[in-house]
């Protein structure tokens, strides 16, 4: 029963990293660049909710549509305050911003709502029991809806015509402009979006990680881990990943000591990556074609 519960911990905390690995995916996918302010994007997004509680909205779900719509308005102004100015300049530009921007978000959290992490109520305190495994309704509530983000986003981006749209706005500007596609429009999409999923997050796990504090750049560093591994460029690739990375962790960490999991984590990735350097998903894709 001891490896079933790391395993529900470990799921837990691979649709965590999800989470985050699901905006790098987002942002890659759709722009070239890749944002290392995601992690503290979450830490945001968690501060937000936590002063709507704090305000009295009791609701939690309501508490977590706001945040999103909050996210998604905040994406818009990220994209053309950040993200716009840089880019034209290249992607390693952009890239750079994003590591800057990081700074601005932590510290500025920090001076508004203090420095340690804050407790923040879970959508409902009880679990599901089966025999002797227990699995909590915030643990059920993260797997759905990274379960539902990860469908969103592959019908999105393979199916409708704005995530059409996006992909040939990506791929090659020039020639989407010249059919009539809005690049900076499906750039701005992108980032809002992006900025909204992480705010979502952030609500989500703040009952389990606690709202703030400076776990900004460890959710920044397993996403990235987690997408890379599974294929960056993947919807399936990086929820694979991401999932595989928490249950090897939560495992990892029961045999070792912490200080030794994160070390032996990123270690393994560089050897997967040596040996298959498109990540998981991306060596099957190459296999098929």
């Amino acid at each position: 029963m001891r490896i079933i519960d790391l395993l529900v911990s470990g799921l837990t905390l691979g649709a965590i990293y999800a989470l985050v690995a699901l905006g790098f995916h987002l942002v890659f996918k759709m722009t070239g660049v890749i944002d290392f302010a995601q992690g503290d994007k979450v830490i945001i997004g968690g501060l937000i909710g936590l002063t709507l509680v704090d305000r009295g909205l009791s609701t939690i779900l309501l508490v977590a549509l706001i945040v999103l719509a909050a996210g998604i308005v905040l994406g818009l102004a990220y994209d053309a305050i950040v993200i716009l100015p840089t880019q034209g300049n290249g992607p390693i530009a952009a890239i750079a911003a994003t590591v800057g921007i990081t700074l601005v978000f932590a510290n500025g959290g920090q001076l508004v709502w203090g420095p340690d992490g804050k407790p923040f109520p879970p959508v409902h305190g009880g679990a599901v029991e089966l025999g002797e495994l227990r699995i909590g309704y915030q643990d059920l509530l993260i797997w759905a809806v990274v379960l539902a983000v990860g469908i969103g986003l592959a019908l999105l981006l393979g199916r409708s015509r704005t995530g059409r749209g996006m992909v040939a706005a990506a791929t090659d500007p020039l020639a989407a402009t010249a059919v009539g596609i809005n690049v900076s429009r499906m750039r701005a999409i992108a980032f809002a979006l992006a900025f909204g999923l992480a705010a979502l997050a952030g609500v989500l796990v703040a009952p389990i990680t606690l709202a703030g504090g400076s776990l900004g750049t460890a959710l920044t560093l397993k996403g990235f881990t987690g997408a890379v591994l599974g294929g960056l460029a993947s919807t399936r690739g990086v929820l694979a990943g991401a999932v595989l990375l928490g249950v090897f962790e939560s495992e990892l960490a029961a045999m070792i000591p912490n200080s030794y999991v994160d070390p032996i984590v990123l270690l393994a990735l560089i050897i997967i990556l040596l040996v298959m350097p498109n990540g998981l998903f991306g060596l099957r894709r190459q296999r098929l074609a």
